[in-house]
């Protein structure tokens, strides 16, 4: 779903934004895709460090292997300073010594990219975090920590369910 979101974003503008999904299943070379390369989307990690796009989405274990592969350093060098954003879905996931581990990760993103913290915009989104007291003060912490900021420096912003007006139940008709 992120990749059919994503393209029809990058569609919308042109082609001006691309972006690439990299991880384990990335194939290295663009011979190897079953879809090759286009102008919004690049499928191989020999597109990928030819010209990184705009929008990388990964993993962690990928983002580390990123900044220690000699191969991907092209990556790193092409994008010097323009690391503005990093998404982190599910950020419940990560506490305790994972969440120590992920801010030292993101720092060293950061030097890796160039920037300072900032210069980087921090998403972190969960749908399960909530129901304590103070569950607004901990989280601003929390992000804090990882993005390298104070809790001052974070928004917090909370869901809100609301529930879809459902027309009244009828009789099954067919399609």
């Amino acid at each position: 779903s992120q990749r059919e979101r994503l393209r029809a974003w990058a569609e919308g503008l042109g082609g001006r934004g691309r972006f690439a999904l990299l991880n384990g299943d990335t194939p290295e070379r663009e011979r190897d895709c079953r879809e090759k390369s286009d102008r919004v989307e690049l499928r191989s990690r020999e597109a990928i460090r030819a010209r990184p796009p705009e929008i990388l989405v990964t993993n962690i274990t990928m983002l580390e292997y990123l900044l220690l592969r000699g191969a991907d350093r092209s990556i790193l060098e092409a994008s010097q300073g323009a690391l503005s954003w990093v998404v982190l879905d599910e950020a419940h996931s990560y506490a305790g010594s994972q969440a120590a581990e992920m801010a030292l990760l993101l720092r060293r993103v950061r030097t890796a990219f160039g920037v300072r913290s900032d210069d980087v915009r921090l998403i972190a989104t969960s749908a399960t975090i909530g129901g304590e007291d103070r569950v607004t003060d901990k989280l601003a912490e929390f992000a804090g920590a990882l993005a390298g900021q104070t809790p001052g420096q974070v928004e917090v912003i909370e869901g809100q369910e609301i529930a879809p007006d459902l027309p009244p139940a009828g009789p099954d008709t067919p399609l």
